[in-house]
């Protein structure tokens, strides 16, 4: 098999298993085994652990040599230290983005904006469209350095929004994406930030409902 091969199938596994980290299918705190995850996203055990190391370095899950694995816990504290950075490094993702998407991108970005338009009722949905966005942003943004720096807090945010989902105002928050998506795809920084702000300020609301045991 070749070793490209190997990339590909380690990038899937990664992406099946930070869904199911994501959507709390895989429960905070819980321990997994590599064998179980291997057997539940379908994929052989070298993909898989390259899968579960990069998840490791997110912090999305805690390797304990010898003795398995856990599902790396939801803490107020560690939230709202991402939040502050987040906030920071994608102001520039988003501005930077504005600045130098592509045709192809930019139309891309308006068809998530369509698309978010609304949603009101569709959390699952919702966290689709949010990845989605996630991924133009970073490609158009032109700085994997950048990318790299948010892709974990990505992640985490997503958790945090799918664990919050009987105090998520989901059409506000889609409205806030739809406007990032459009501003980006029109060019228009300031209208870009602005959006994003209001992205940050429900986060931030949800981490301090939140409390760490």
């Amino acid at each position: 098999m070749s070793r490209q091969r190997q990339q590909t199938q380690a990038e899937q596994a990664f992406d099946a298993l930070e869904i199911l980290l994501v959507t709390l299918q895989l429960e905070p705190g819980s321990r997994v085994q590599e064998k179980e995850l291997a057997e539940t996203v379908g994929f052989g055990r070298t993909p898989v652990r390259e899968a579960i190391q990069r998840l490791s370095a997110q912090g999305l899950l805690t390797v304990y040599p010898r003795k398995g694995l856990a599902v790396s816990p939801v803490k107020q504290a560690e939230l709202a230290q991402i939040i502050e950075v987040r906030r920071v490094l994608e102001r520039l993702l988003v501005v930077k983005a504005a600045e130098r998407a592509s045709h192809d991108q930019r139309l891309a970005l308006q068809a998530v904006a369509i698309h978010l338009d609304g949603l009101s009722d569709k959390l699952e949905l919702f966290l689709r469209l949010d990845r989605r966005l996630d991924e133009l942003l970073a490609s158009a943004c032109g700085n994997e350095h950048l990318r790299q720096a948010l892709a974990p807090m990505h992640a985490h945010c997503r958790r945090l929004w799918f664990m919050n989902l009987p105090r998520v105002d989901l059409a506000s928050a889609a409205t806030f994406h739809a406007a990032l998506a459009r501003s980006v795809g029109e060019g228009d920084r300031a209208g870009a930030v602005r959006a994003l702000n209001g992205i940050m300020n429900i986060l931030d609301g949800l981490v301090t409902s939140l409390s760490d045991n």
